[in-house]
Parts: structure tokens; C-alpha cells; sequence
């Protein structure tokens, strides 16, 4: 930022020689564009932060109630991804008006990967999750893949992997997600994987439970994850 700041001052500084400004007006003009240019980079780093706090502000009013994920009735998308959306349309729609495309495309770069790390991360905060549930989930992350379209931000991929991540969730047995890894490779982290398992031991009934040794499990994806572990045994 600095360095671009030396320049555009230089680039200017023609400008100021034309119009034959004494030594001491020279440099008044110098700091004062300096100052403006330092301050535009500062509100554009504010915004930078505040497009992600929102996220994280309407996702944590999300994850602050999924009980109704382990009894849902419906695959619509949950209001609170609906009120996301309309919040990150409406700063869209604001800031696409004021910023020029390299500016408006720094402010959004990233995002999905934001999104899809806060997603994947929070499934601790389902104590359970139906297979309707499940559905509802993956709708919500296209629902937010949608308006990230529209925002025309390059956050699909990013998102797409949230997605793949809940739909493990249908996996009937354990033995289906290490199969996964075994085609596939790692795609998650080990942390990710394990707390899959755990929700989906905790979705289950208290008969289906006994038929689930999570240990057993854990132990396997932390085995199929780092093979060096099996082999030192």
C-alpha cells in the first residue's frame, strides 16, 4: 500500500510542477494526498473486515439453533441463510455502485472460502441432524452458493466442498466414509472427519448406538489419514 502510495504521488508530481507551487506548498499537497490515499486503503481494509464479520454474525445466529435439524419437517432453506443472503446482495448492490471492479473484486475474493471454513467447522453445533436435516443443510450452502454467483465471486469450488461435506451425513455406515478416503484421498482435515463421525454417532437412535463403536472408527480415519501410524505398529 505504501509503495503504491509513493507512486501515485510521483505520478502526480508533474501535475503539482505545472502548477509552479512553492517547496512548502509542494509538500503540503504531497502529505495531503498521501493522507487521503492512506485513509481510502483503510476504509477498504474496514469493509474487507466487515463483509466477513456479517458472515460470521448471521452463521452464528444459524448454528445458534439446530435442534430443529434433528426434527425437520422441510428442506427449505433456514431464514437465517435467507437473511445472509439478502445482507450480502444488499452490500453487493452498494458497493458495486461505489468501487471500481478491482476494488469491489478485493472486497469479495475469498469469501467462499470463508464461508465454507465456518460451515464445515461448526457441525459440533448439531447435537443431532435427520436425513431431512441433512437435505436442509446442503440446501442452505446452495442457497448461499447462489447469491455468491451473483455476487460473481470465485467461491463455488470453496463452497462445493461444505457441501460434499454434509452429504457424507448420508452415509449409512462408517465404513462408507473411509471408502471415501480411500478413493478420493484426504479432502478434510482429520478434525473434520472425526467430528462427522461423532454426529452422525450422536443422530443416532439409543439401539443403533450399541451397533456403533466410535472409538473403532475414530481410529480407522485417523489410520486411513496417516498411514505411518499402522505401519509403526
Amino acid at each position: 500500500t505504501l509503495g503504491f502510495i509513493s507512486r501515485s504521488i510521483k505520478q502526480n508530481s508533474s501535475h503539482y510542477d505545472q502548477l509552479k507551487l512553492s517547496p512548502i506548498n509542494l509538500e503540503i499537497f504531497s502529505n495531503a494526498m498521501k493522507t487521503t490515499l492512506t485513509l481510502a486503503y483503510d476504509i477498504l481494509l474496514v469493509l474487507f473486515l466487515e463483509i466477513r464479520l456479517h458472515c460470521f454474525y448471521y452463521l452464528s445466529l444459524f448454528f445458534h439453533d439446530t435442534l430443529n435439524y434433528a426434527y425437520a419437517l422441510n428442506t427449505d432453506p433456514d431464514e437465517n441463510i435467507m437473511t445472509l443472503n439478502r445482507d450480502l446482495s444488499h452490500l453487493q448492490e452498494t458497493l458495486n455502485s461505489s468501487l471500481n471492479e478491482k476494488k469491489f473484486s478485493f472486497l469479495f475474493q475469498g469469501l467462499g472460502f470463508v464461508l465454507a471454513t465456518i460451515l464445515i467447522r461448526s457441525s459440533p453445533r448439531f447435537s443431532r441432524i435427520s436425513e431431512l436435516g441433512v437435505t436442509k443443510m446442503c440446501r442452505n450452502i446452495f442457497a448461499i452458493e447462489q447469491t455468491l454467483t451473483q455476487i460473481r465471486t470465485a467461491g463455488d469450488a470453496e463452497l462445493m466442498r461444505a457441501h460434499q461435506y454434509y452429504e457424507l451425513l448420508y452415509s449409512i455406515k462408517p465404513e462408507d466414509i473411509l471408502n471415501i478416503i480411500e478413493e478420493h484421498g484426504q479432502e478434510y482435515s482429520e478434525q473434520d472427519y472425526l467430528h462427522l463421525l461423532q454426529l452422525q454417532y450422536r443422530s443416532l437412535s439409543s439401539d443403533e448406538r450399541e451397533h456403533f463403536d466410535l472409538s473403532k472408527y475414530e481410529q480407522l480415519v485417523k489410520t486411513a489419514l496417516n498411514p505411518q501410524i499402522k505401519n509403526s505398529n
